[in-house]
C-alpha cells in the first residue's frame, strides 16, 4: 500500500493546499502522481472529486476565481475560473479535467510597455501575430496547471473553455 494516509495527514497538519506539497510527498516518500488514482481506491471517485473541488475552493477568491501569479511578482496575474470538474482516470491519472475560462488580467504588453487585460491584448493582435497569442495562452494555461500542482498536488486537465 502506498504512503497515502501519512502523506494526508501531513498535509492535514501543515495545511492544505499548500505551496510545499511537493516537498511534504517527498518527505513521506510518497508519489504525487499516484495522489487521484490512490484517493478512488480507498474512498472512491464520489470523496475524491470533493476532495478536489475543496481543494480549489480554498486557493480561489470566490467568484473571481483562483489568482495566478505570471512570474515571480503579483504584478502580472490572470484569474482562472473552473466552472466544473471531475476525474476520468482512464483519460488522465494525475489530473482532474476542467470546464474552464479565464477571469479578471493585468499583464505587461512590452510593445505598449502598459499592463493592459487579455481582452484588451486579443483586440490588438494584428494578422500574423495569432502564433503568438496561442503560444501566450498556452504559457497561461502552463503556469496555471503549475500553480494548482504546486499547492494541491494534482494538476488540470483543460476541458471545455467556457
Amino acid at each position: 500500500m502506498s504512503n497515502l494516509n501519512t502523506f494526508l495527514k501531513v498535509i492535514n497538519k501543515m495545511g492544505y493546499p499548500n505551496p510545499d506539497t511537493k516537498n511534504y510527498a517527498s518527505y513521506v516518500d510518497y508519489n504525487l502522481y499516484d495522489m487521484l488514482s490512490d484517493m478512488v481506491d480507498e474512498v472512491g471517485y464520489q470523496k475524491t472529486n470533493e476532495f478536489t473541488i475543496r481543494a480549489l475552493d480554498k486557493i480561489s477568491e470566490g467568484d473571481r476565481g483562483i489568482k495566478i501569479p505570471l512570474g515571480d511578482s503579483d504584478d502580472d496575474y490572470v484569474y482562472l475560473q473552473i466552472h466544473n470538474s471531475s476525474i476520468d482516470l482512464n483519460e488522465v491519472q494525475n489530473c482532474i479535467i476542467v470546464d474552464w475560462s479565464f477571469g479578471e488580467s493585468k499583464i505587461f504588453d512590452p510593445n505598449d510597455e502598459t499592463y493592459k487585460t487579455l481582452d484588451e491584448m486579443y483586440e490588438d493582435i494584428g494578422m500574423g501575430e495569432w502564433g503568438e497569442w496561442e503560444e501566450m495562452i498556452d504559457d497561461i494555461k502552463d503556469w496555471c496547471y503549475d500553480y494548482i500542482m504546486d499547492n494541491c498536488g494534482f494538476g488540470i486537465w483543460y476541458g471545455k473553455q467556457i
